[in-house]
Parts: structure tokens; C-alpha cells; sequence
């Protein structure tokens, strides 16, 4: 545990030198450095500040209302609501731009700022509410109930108990979603329309793809990591926050009252719309599909398998990694460090040695299993400290082996988040297009990647079949998860 905790702190190391390394080694010669300092660096920049505030206010202005009324009283099946908003923060993000398309296409112009906020409405609006609606129900009864007996009536209630949790929960989730969305890659390539939609991490990839100017990348790079760690540090300390995956409700609730059946009625019919009319869009022809279909699968779930195992084993030592100085100051760049930034460094350094498209499917791998830790540590780790508190001073003193303690007290703690843990990283890799197109060949094909093309041509039918396709996939992948999980459990339960 402590060798793979070490193994894991290295690898981690030796990622940001050479991400440093390829920034500053950048091939190219480029203009000037001040030749950049242009009104089209201003307009990007004021770009990714304007749409992610815009998506972040939204997001937590619609979400508080609707998680305060789902708070009020717990209801039967919440758990079904709960992992709806999880699959939706998860869900490979060209699905719900696809969806997007599909549904509002014929009511407003999708590919403008429009469109971008509406995507982005629908993956962080759940993500917020979920949050929210957590925080509400961690208020413990006991202050409800001193609250009840000095005479509090509901407003009271509501601005002495409830305000001040709702506040303290806003802040976290309006940033995490400022800070998802300043990085936001797909949605503002995609829907963007045009270069007056364009952010740092958009304009990364064009300097790389388009222009093949190197240097122009390695600028918009460093000022989106220093914008992101300035407006962290601006506005607040470290958000930790994790997606939950426990076999949820063990005991039967009593029934939703009329106002929460409204709203969840109302969060069905807008949620599911989308999903519903890409659906109608994919069936309105015959199937259509590709020469390229069959390799770019091979490759998209090859990626994920060994991205989600990597990614696995790098969580896992950081679950065991103390909380030393450099461990918590690694984490918290693995937090902000936006992933265009890590794929942009390591990219320009194998570009620098002349094998950039040699190594193409180890980077992705790479760059995917760091994206997706963020999610996963906190996962493993809240199960190895909790088991460490109980059983290491005792697993010590009568000298149990390192092997033996793992064997018997952390792996049965942990081994029932591994199905979802893989699951969770297989669909963010086998949905990832950013990493991908960035440091692809021409010839290198993942789903993604086809799906953007089909976009790109026009052949809309196509890309709704296609990214069906990438629905089933992942529901496949998650209810295998699930299927393990029970199974396990069920095992364990004999």
C-alpha cells in the first residue's frame, strides 16, 4: 500500500515535469509573445468567463428552489430521482449535445451561446440540485425540533435553519460548475457556431489543429490554469465534493406530498425530452452507418478499458497516500488543473521527440485516467480512512503484514465501489472527445471522434444513430456495474 501510494505521488510528479517540459520545450517559432496580447485573446478570454458565469448562475438559480422543495419531506423511489441526476453529470457529454440538437433546433439557433448554456443546463443542473438537496438533508432533526419547540413557524424555520445551509451549500456548487464550465471543450467546439463563441480551451485546440502554432497553445494554456487557480483562490477555499453510489434507500419513505410530485413531474418531462427526441431522430431512417464504425469502436472501448484500470490503480494509491503537504497540493492541481493544459504539455513533447502519433492511444489512456481520479478518490478514500481509524493501530501492534491487512481490511471496504468506480471511468473515457481529437491523427478513429465528423458533414441522422449507439454503451456499462455491485452484495449477505 505505501509502495503503490509512492508509485502513484512519482507517476503524478513525473506527469506535471513533463507536461511542464513540453510547454516550455514547445516546437515552433510563433510571433512575438506580445504579438498575442490581441483583441482576439481579450474576446476568448471574456468568452470563457461570460458562459461559465452564466452557466454556473443559472444552474444554482434553477436548482436551489427545486432541491429545497424535494428536501422538505423524504418520499419513496428519491433514490430513482437521485441516480437520474448522477447519470446525468456522467453521461458523455455528445450525447447531451446531440439531444440538444434534436430537440431545440426547430425553436432557437442551437449553435450560439444559446445552445451552450442549454447543454450546459443539462449536465450541471441535476449535478447542482443533487448537491443541494444534500445538503438540506444532512440538517440534523434536532434542529427542527429545537426550532419547533421556541415557536419557529416556517418562515422563521426557513431563515434561522435552512438559509444558512443553502448558503453555505451554494457557494461550492455555483464555483464547481464556474470552473467545469470554464473548461468546458466539447459543448463550445460543438455548439459554438463560430469564433465569437470561443473559449481558451477551444482556442488551445485550434492553435494546435488549425493553425499549428504551438506557441499560441502554450499561452492560452498557462492563462487558463493561472485564470483557473486565480478565480479558486478569489472565491473560495477548496470544494471537495463526490458522486454517491450507495445501495441508497434502506428503509421504505412515505409518499411525496402534491407540490414535490409537481416538480418531479415537471424534471421528468424536461429531462427526458432531449434524450426522447434523439431518439425519434435516429429512428426517422433506416440505420445508416459507417466503414470506420467497427475500428472506432475497437478503439474507444480499448482506451476505456485501460484508462478506467489505470485509473483504478492511480485512486487507489492516492486513497492510501497521507495527507502530507505535497499529496493535499497534488490533489489540489489534479482539482484545477484544467486536462486541455495536461494534454496540451504532454502533446508538444512527444510532437518535440517526433512521436506524437506513435503514442497516441498510451496518452489518451493517460490523460483519461487523470481526468477521471478527481471522481474516484474521494470515492476509496472516505472507505480507507474510515477502515483505518478502526483497524490500523490494532493490524500494527500484532504486526500484520501489509498484503494480509489489504487482503483482509481494506479490499473488503473498498471492493464494492470498485464495479462503479470502473464503470464511472469507462463511460467518462469511451465519451471523451476533447483528448482524443487533440492528439489524434487523421487516421485515428474513436466513436467520439465519428460522431463529430458525422456533425461536421452535416449527416445529422448519422451522428443521432451514432451517439445512440454511445447511449446503449454506456448503459451497458453501468448496468453491468450494477449487476456486480448487487451480486457482491447479494455474495456478501450469505
Amino acid at each position: 500500500m505505501t509502495l503503490l501510494a509512492r508509485l502513484t505521488t512519482g507517476f503524478l510528479c513525473l506527469t506535471l515535469m513533463l507536461c511542464g517540459a513540453g510547454l516550455y520545450l514547445h516546437p515552433g517559432i510563433g510571433s512575438p509573445w506580445l504579438q498575442y496580447f490581441d483583441s482576439w485573446l481579450v474576446s476568448i478570454v471574456q468568452f470563457s468567463i461570460w458562459q461559465a458565469f452564466l452557466s454556473a448562475f443559472f444552474s444554482v438559480l434553477i436548482a436551489t428552489p427545486i432541491a429545497w422543495f424535494l428536501s422538505r419531506q423524504a418520499f419513496r423511489f428519491q433514490w430513482v430521482l437521485k441516480s437520474l441526476f448522477n447519470l446525468f453529470f456522467i453521461m458523455p457529454t455528445l450525447i447531451i449535445i446531440l439531444a440538444v440538437v434534436a430537440a431545440y433546433s426547430d425553436w432557437i439557433n442551437v449553435f450560439s451561446l444559446k445552445g451552450i448554456l442549454i447543454a450546459h443546463l443539462y449536465i450541471n443542473g441535476p449535478f447542482a440540485i443533487r448537491l443541494i438537496w444534500q445538503s438540506l438533508e444532512n440538517i440534523s432533526q434536532e434542529k427542527y425540533q429545537l426550532g419547533r419547540s421556541i415557536g419557529f413557524n416556517q418562515k422563521q424555520q426557513f431563515y434561522w435553519i435552512e438559509l444558512p445551509v443553502l448558503l453555505q451549500a451554494i457557494k461550492p456548487v455555483f464555483l464547481l460548475i464556474f470552473i467545469f464550465c470554464f473548461s468546458s471543450f466539447t459543448i463550445v467546439l460543438t455548439l459554438g457556431g463560430g469564433p465569437a463563441n470561443t473559449n481558451l480551451e477551444v482556442a488551445v485546440y485550434q492553435a494546435l489543429k488549425l493553425d499549428f502554432d504551438p506557441k499560441a497553445a502554450v499561452l492560452y494554456a498557462l492563462i487558463h490554469f493561472l485564470s483557473t487557480a486565480s478565480i479558486i483562490l478569489l472565491l473560495g477555499k477548496r470544494a471537495s465534493f463526490k458522486m454517491e453510489y450507495e445501495r441508497l434507500v434502506k428503509h421504505i419513505k412515505p409518499s411525496s406530498n402534491h407540490m414535490q410530485r409537481l416538480i418531479i413531474g415537471v424534471l421528468l418531462l424536461v429531462l427526458l425530452y432531449p434524450v426522447t427526441s434523439l431518439v425519434a431522430q435516429a429512428f426517422s431512417e433506416p440505420w445508416i452507418g459507417s466503414s470506420r464504425l467497427l475500428a472506432a469502436l475497437t478503439t474507444s472501448f480499448v482506451i476505456a478499458l485501460f484508462s478506467a484500470m489505470l485509473s483504478i490503480l492511480l485512486s487507489l494509491g492516492r486513497a492510501f497516500s497521507q495527507q502530507r503537504r505535497l499529496n493535499l497540493l497534488l490533489d489540489y492541481g489534479l482539482n484545477i488543473l484544467p486536462v486541455m493544459v495536461i494534454t496540451t504539455g504532454l502533446f508538444l513533447l512527444v510532437l518535440k521527440l517526433g512521436i506524437a502519433f506513435k503514442v497516441t492511444h498510451l496518452l489518451i489512456i493517460w490523460v483519461n485516467a487523470l481526468m477521471t481520479m478527481p471522481l474516484l478518490v474521494p470515492m476509496l478514500r472516505n472507505r480507507v480512512n474510515v477502515y483505518q481509524q478502526r483497524y490500523a493501530v490494532i493490524a500494527t501492534a500484532i504486526g500484520m503484514p501489509l498484503a494480509t491487512q489489504f487482503k483482509y481490511i481494506y479490499w473488503p471496504a473498498i471492493r464494492g465501489q470498485i464495479p462503479w468506480s470502473v464503470a464511472l471511468a469507462m463511460v467518462l473515457s469511451v465519451g471523451d472527445l476533447g483528448v482524443s481529437a487533440m492528439v489524434g491523427s487523421v487516421n485515428f478513429v474513436t466513436l467520439p471522434i465519428l460522431i463529430y465528423q458525422a456533425m461536421g458533414s452535416y449527416q445529422m441522422i448519422l451522428a443521432s444513430q451514432l451517439t445512440l449507439l454511445l447511449l446503449v454503451i454506456c448503459a451497458l456499462i453501468l448496468l453491468a456495474a450494477e449487476w456486480l455491485g448487487e451480486r457482491k452484495a447479494h455474495v456478501k449477505g450469505r
